[in-house]
């Protein structure tokens, strides 16, 4: 039965280190302000899960939580799918995808939902033992532009929806605008997962599981949330599994 509480989701914490001197200086662990405004606006409360505490005791950082967002970041590091780094790959941390992926793991054990956004979509796709292009160089043909050059609310390319996916239950089956700020992608599909969406040149920009544990997105919809409300649903849709998680248990 409910406690009659709203659902907790963990945010996955990401760490910078600002410059020297500064009153603030040193490193800080953070996420960005719009995925914490789109979480609370959609019924749910946020909470920071640093990196570090799930590495070190991943239960203890994540139980208490009844669904996780895994966030965008900087790149994702290739050895978690088995290939060394190639010259177009960005930066990357070990420490905190090694964090994410055991934070994933723990989800999938206890059946925690989660929703992961551009970096956090292709975690949950290495997390199932898939595999990511380092750079969508490397992906064949004609590609449009993936890291665009506007704000971040505005939308610039658009997504094929596939029909009889969770995702087209939430924005719609066919053609949606997104925005788009990545040069990595999904390669080989991870065990389990089904590709929900891509864009005209191929890209996968959706995934997502039979059993409703697992979404993803490789756009940016917590900066979209009043620009195109639609993306509200894929906030939504997190709160609404993690608050039937909390009822069952």
């Amino acid at each position: 039965m409910t406690n009659g509480r709203k659902p907790v989701i963990g945010i996955l914490g990401l760490t910078r280190k600002t410059d020297p001197g500064l009153f603030i200086s040193g490193e800080h662990v953070f996420t960005g302000s719009t995925n914490v405004r789109a979480i609370q606006m959609n019924g749910g409360v946020p909470v920071l899960i640093p990196a570090a505490a799930a590495a070190e005791d991943v239960e203890a950082a994540v139980s208490f939580c009844d669904g996780i967002l895994l966030p965008g970041g900087e790149d994702m590091t290739p050895w978690y799918y088995d290939e060394e780094p190639l010259p177009v790959i960005g930066v990357f941390r070990p420490e905190i995808d090694d964090a994410w992926l055991k934070a994933g793991r723990y989800a999938l054990e206890k059946k925690i939902p989660m929703l992961g956004i551009c970096k956090g979509h292709q975690t949950l796709n290495v997390l199932m033992g898939g595999s990511l292009y380092q750079d969508l160089s490397l992906q064949e043909g004609e590609r449009i532009q993936h890291l665009q050059k506007l704000n971040r609310t505005y939308l610039t390319h658009h997504v094929e929806v596939e029909a009889n996916t969770r995702l087209a239950s939430l924005l719609g089956a066919g053609r949606q605008k997104t925005n788009s700020m990545h040069h990595q992608a999904v390669k080989k599909l991870g065990k389990g997962l089904k590709i929900s969406a891509r864009a005209c040149d191929g890209t996968v920009e959706g995934i997502e599981d039979e059993e409703g544990l697992i979404m993803g997105v490789q756009w940016h919809p917590e900066d979209l949330v009043d620009s195109a409300p639609v993306m509200n649903q894929l906030f939504v849709d997190l709160v609404e599994r993690a608050l039937r998680r909390q009822q069952e248990k």
